[in-house]
């Protein structure tokens, strides 16, 4: 009212609305400690596991073909790459106040599905 009284604000009404949408930031995409940390226990499972079955392998105890042996070397690689890439996003998050990193967009955060979502009525 004061500003409206000093001739600071036109006729025209404006509102500003707290609304939050829904952002496009794959959860896949957005990394924190304890995702980086449960995603690197199932990896060292799965390679333990590839390993084994290449021991196996080894042992003669299967029948082996080499399509095989090759795609469970693939499997490993790629798991090994994977380890690589989460160690460089590991120090990106290191490096962040809230420590998440999202490669989708660098200001994007993970929340709660309900975090300050409110009804119109006052319930949650």
């Amino acid at each position: 009212m004061i500003c409206r009284r000093l001739g600071l604000f036109s006729q025209s009404v404006r509102a500003i609305d707290g609304s939050k949408f829904k952002a496009v930031n794959n959860r896949d995409r957005n990394f924190t400690l304890a995702k980086m940390k449960r995603r690197a226990e199932v990896i060292d499972k799965s390679i333990e596991r590839y390993l084994r079955q290449l021991d196996a392998m080894d042992q003669g105890s299967a029948v082996v073909t080499e399509a095989q042996t090759t795609r469970l070397k693939e499997k490993i690689t790629s798991l090994t790459e994977e380890v690589q890439q989460l160690q460089s996003i590991e120090i990106q998050r290191t490096e962040t106040p809230d420590q998440q990193v999202s490669l989708t967009d660098p200001d994007a955060r993970s929340m709660n599905a309900n975090c300050g979502l409110q009804r119109a009525d006052g319930y949650r």
